[in-house]
């Protein structure tokens, strides 16, 4: 093969390799932002769980969990909403007690998202 061919080979070869890397560093930006405002939702849900817990003196034991869920948070007025683009999602928290340190896991159900591990029967 000659040199003008395996030029315009490596050409055609890194013109493909940019694209490719290009258009899974767009795809990674726009799933990445898609799930920015359902994490801050799992945060706000996180501190509303807080403030409510705090509140009501209501701590797990040691070695024990305790589950709030969005619809408790709701009828005791401690959390104004769990919405996306007009759309209000469910959830739950669990505070973890251990070693005098407490944990809080949030998990919510919208539409076009679930958070991992999400336990519909806890909801």
């Amino acid at each position: 093969m000659d040199l003008k061919k395996m030029r315009i080979i490596s050409y055609i070869w890194g013109s493909v390799l940019i694209i490719l890397v290009g258009g899974l560093t767009g795809i990674g930006f726009v799933y990445k932002n898609k799930i920015k405002k359902y994490e801050e939702l799992e945060n706000k849900l996180a501190d509303n769980i807080k403030i409510y817990v705090d509140e009501k003196f209501i701590y797990p034991e040691e070695g024990k969990n305790l589950k709030i869920t969005y619809q408790e948070l709701k009828s005791n007025n401690a959390i104004d909403g769990l919405n996306v683009n007009d759309e209000e999602c469910d959830g739950y928290g669990i505070v973890l007690h251990d070693k005098n340190t407490f944990k809080y896991e949030t998990y919510i159900k919208c539409k076009e998202y679930k958070t991992k591990n999400y336990d519909k029967n806890l909801s």
